[in-house]
């Protein structure tokens, strides 16, 4: 690491908020590939069963805590199933929402992990009734967090004298995280 670019960027926070007591630096950011389910932190199946007047959707999930070099919970997890067919009306388990100008029902799980009811494994159920049917089978999308783990097992330690590591945080987060039927 440049420890002089690093400096002169310590110093520009400190003029920008004098009365801060720390300041964080990303040092490293990367992406990782899934290499199949194996290496991701939940595993997704779908389900859909579509007709002229409604649509059921089944989402199956499963905390997978072998993908994470030091298993962690996932939070703030979102998933979103968009559905076509003019959805007149949606029944839910758990309940979600249903966003008629995005044609999309979110579900919020705030987290789960191993700790989690039935080991971190689910479902996500809707039956939607259709005025334009029938819909079509669509790719969702989720979205989550994970603090104190990677999924790649990568570690930063500081060598050399003159320098600390006071705080090391380790975290992913979703980016394209889809599952199709």
């Amino acid at each position: 690491m440049n420890m002089q670019a690093i400096a002169v960027y310590l110093k520009k926070l400190s003029e920008q908020n004098p009365s801060a007591s720390y300041y964080n630096v990303d040092v490293l950011k990367y992406q990782v590939s899934s290499n199949g389910i194996q290496s991701t932190p939940l595993n997704l199946a779908t389900y859909w069963k579509c007709n002229a007047s409604t649509t059921d959707v089944r989402v199956d999930y499963k905390y997978n805590p072998e993908s994470m070099n030091v298993p962690s919970m996932l939070s703030d997890v979102q998933v979103v199933v968009p559905v076509d067919g003019g959805v007149t009306n949606m029944q839910s388990l758990p309940p979600a929402k249903w966003n008629a100008d995005q044609m999309k029902a979110y579900w919020k799980i705030s987290s789960i992990s191993e700790k989690s009811e039935n080991g971190g494994s689910g479902s996500l159920r809707a039956k939607f009734e259709l005025s334009e049917g029938p819909s079509k089978p669509a790719t969702l999308a989720v979205q989550f967090i994970s603090e104190g783990s990677t999924l790649s097992g990568v570690d930063v330690e500081v060598v050399g004298t003159g320098y600390r590591l006071s705080l090391l945080k380790k975290r992913f987060a979703t980016g394209r995280y889809m599952a199709d039927c």
